[in-house]
């Protein structure tokens, strides 16, 4: 996965992207009482409701480590929370930590972060919460970037654009999205074999950065991955410009060296003074 190093495809998404197949999810389908069993034959008692807690104000802490690329932070403290959360049947809490554990994990090594993903859509099935589907399946999304299957991280990731397009997560989603389909442009080659890939990636993050509104770190890393397509599609100009914008862009918003150094790369690459 070199080449998604150059432009921060390990973590790094639109209503003009290609719209896929399955229905939008449906966040009052199914819904039941957090802890509660659906109806079962033979006059089977319910399981017990077990009683939810607000969510603890360290998964939004760790959020904001895992979107500036601070992963060894967030994952120090979402681990032991995860562990926690599970044990006492927090349904929402452990799904959401989960889900941003794995997003704290997936990058060297994918496999590391499926036991979260797994735990994190578990958690989105059973709540039918929009959040915890939201970060679910953008978690899924990024390991199967991980594991180079690009087409199930495409379906993931527009379920959890479409799921809540006004929501927070929406534009890294989307980002995710467009690094998914940057990879597909090359086909498993070692060049541009799907150009119309490119320019879906581009789409995409086009509508990334409208969406990130104030948060800047997502429209820094939505301004690296149009420099990357721009850059791919031979406009090193473009790229050149775009890298220097996002550049700016994450010293600002407080970016971790892995960003910065995905940034720097591009601009070798682009061959940029």
């Amino acid at each position: 996965m070199t080449r998604l190093l150059v432009f921060c495809a390990a973590l790094a998404l639109a209503a003009g992207c290609k719209k896929s197949d399955t229905e939008n999810p449906d966040p009052g389908a199914g819904e039941t009482t957090a802890g509660q069993s659906g109806e079962s034959g033979g006059g089977d008692a319910a399981e017990p409701e077990v009683p939810q807690e607000p969510d603890p104000p360290e998964i939004a802490e760790a959020r904001k480590k895992v979107l500036v690329a601070d992963f060894e932070a967030a994952a120090g403290t979402l681990g032991p929370l995860v562990d926690d959360l599970k044990a006492r049947s927090q349904y929402r809490a452990s799904g959401l930590a989960a889900a941003w554990h794995a997003l704290a994990i997936v990058n060297p090594i994918a496999e590391n972060a499926k036991p979260y993903v797994d735990h994190a859509m578990a958690m989105a099935d059973k709540t039918q919460d929009p959040e915890v589907i939201v970060a679910a399946n953008i978690a899924g999304g990024a390991y199967d970037i991980g594991v180079e299957n690009f087409e199930s991280a495409v379906e993931k990731l527009e379920k959890a654009f479409n799921t809540d397009r006004q929501g927070e997560n929406a534009a890294l989603a989307m980002i995710f999205f467009a690094e998914a389909k940057i990879s597909m442009a090359f086909g498993g080659e070692d060049q541009i074999t799907k150009p119309a890939e490119l320019d879906s990636a581009r789409t995409a993050l086009e509508k990334a950065r409208d969406a990130a509104a104030a948060q800047m770190i997502l429209v820094g890393r939505a301004t690296i991955d149009l420099a990357a397509v721009a850059r791919y599609k031979n406009d090193n100009a473009k790229a050149c410009a775009l890298v220097a914008e996002g550049i700016k862009t994450y010293e600002e918003a407080g970016a971790a060296d892995f960003l910065k150094e995905g940034a720097l790369a591009l601009k070798d690459a682009a061959s940029c003074k």
